[in-house]
């Protein structure tokens, strides 16, 4: 197999599970606007609204019909983006005679990583039977107090995490922050007050990792993704949370001064799945505990 050949395959195993991690429905095109990849949301959708997206021909997005089914304004912008003005065009679809009882937007992002992989495309059904179902679906997968992800979505994460490390033979970190005396913090000043902390530690975990993903996993667990894999890098991070968290919060007058204990492991190092680096990066929070120390590399 040729070198070209090996690395557009690679990138397409990466986008189908970057896909499949995709809440909306979404699928990526090839210049010609052939389906190329698409995950279950789109499979889902396009199987649903079949004799509304007259557009769509055995995997293959017709521009040349979508661009009669859109309004003026629509194929404009469709135009716009096929001949490289912009990076990005929407179109309401519900704008169209063809299309009006299903209330679909569409999204098409220009890609231009191959000929194979030229445009993200995504839909999105705006029903109000849709609305019902994500809001259902963030629930699932977000926590609400903080915003962030929660465990169900921090596996998920992981997964995709994983295999593009495999692909492209990189590293990543996951932290494990803990707020050690959240319990005391709750028989002293209420559930509230502790609600209150926890914000703001989420917060303060957004500014001080800004390329990152977050996750609140636990009642008193947050643990962070990030890219950084040379161990002084991540030492260097894991001081400066402990110095950005554990300043003190003033709630309704009250200064509280929160107490972080911090674990952290390695992808492939210290674990090669979701459950394996989660445990043992769980297992350096409590190893730190044993030891008097505030944070430390799983070992």
């Amino acid at each position: 197999m040729e070198t070209r050949e090996r690395e557009t395959n690679e990138a397409v195993q990466i986008a189908e599970r970057l896909l499949e991690g995709t809440h909306e429905a979404s699928a990526i095109l090839s210049t010609e606007g052939k389906v190329v990849v698409e995950n279950s949301e789109w499979r889902k959708l396009t199987s649903d609204y079949f004799y509304e997206l007259s557009f769509m021909k055995q995997d293959v997005i017709d521009f040349s019909s979508l661009f009669n089914l859109l309004n003026d304004s629509g194929s404009a912008r469709l135009s716009s983006l096929i001949n490289g003005e912009v990076s990005y065009a929407s179109f309401d679809l519900s704008d169209s005679i063809q299309t009006r009882r299903s209330q679909l937007s569409v999204n098409i992002f220009f890609l231009g990583i191959s000929n194979k992989l030229s445009y993200l495309i995504t839909m999105i059904d705006n029903s109000e039977s849709t609305s019902i179902r994500n809001a259902l679906r963030d629930m699932s997968y977000l926590d609400s107090l903080s915003g962030f992800g929660n465990e169900s979505s921090l596996h998920t994460h992981l997964a995709c995490k994983i295999h593009t490390a495999r692909v492209t033979g990189s590293s990543f970190s996951i932290i494990c922050v803990t707020l050690s005396d959240s319990k005391e913090t709750v028989a002293m000043f209420g559930k509230r007050t502790a609600d209150i902390i926890l914000q703001r530690i989420s917060r303060r975990l957004a500014k001080a990792v800004p390329k990152a993903e977050f996750f609140r996993v636990m009642d008193d667990v947050f643990v962070i993704v990030m890219d950084l894999s040379v161990r002084k890098e991540v030492s260097s991070t894991a001081i400066s949370l402990l110095s950005a968290l554990e300043r003190p919060v003033v709630v309704n007058d009250t200064e509280i001064a929160p107490s972080v204990v911090i674990g952290i492991c390695q992808f492939p190092v210290d674990g090669e799945s979701t459950d394996a680096l989660f445990s043992n990066c769980l297992s350096s929070v409590f190893a730190a505990k044993r030891e008097g120390l505030k944070w430390q590399f799983y070992s």
